[in-house]
């Protein structure tokens, strides 16, 4: 459902390239979601100047905050490094199952940095309206 809405609502504004992006990384936030976290899912997404905010919010008490390193024949447990790998920032609200991402526009995209937790560094663009 959350990569049929991204595909249906952002394809025209994004290309086929960092929709594909933006897909894998709520595919996998969204997944972490359903496997650890509990009640319903909140997926909150919004293109501004080119840039994309998002959020995947549970009712669940927290979950580990680091990327772990797996090796190749072990299954899952990559999600969080997919996240960091194809996001400009992200972070975790501390104690929280919230999960906030920005995937910069390509042209714009820097040097990718580790990630950041608390509300302090949560993107303020989250807050403004569509």
């Amino acid at each position: 459902m959350a990569r049929r809405a991204i595909r249906d609502t952002l394809a025209h504004r994004l290309g086929a390239e960092r929709t594909y992006d933006l897909s894998l990384l709520v595919t996998e936030l969204v997944t972490n979601a359903v496997v650890h976290g509990r009640g319903s899912i909140t997926l909150k997404i919004r293109v501004d100047d080119g840039n994309v905010y998002g959020e995947v919010i549970d009712e669940g008490g927290g979950f580990e905050q680091e990327v772990r390193e797996r090796g190749a024949d072990e299954i899952g447990g990559r999600g969080l490094a997919i996240v960091d790998a194809l996001s400009s920032r992200w972070g975790i609200h501390e104690g929280t199952t919230h999960v906030w991402f920005e995937l910069a526009r390509s042209e714009a995209q820097t040097e990718q940095v580790a990630p950041r937790l608390g509300d302090a560094q949560r993107p303020d663009a989250l807050d403004r309206p569509a």
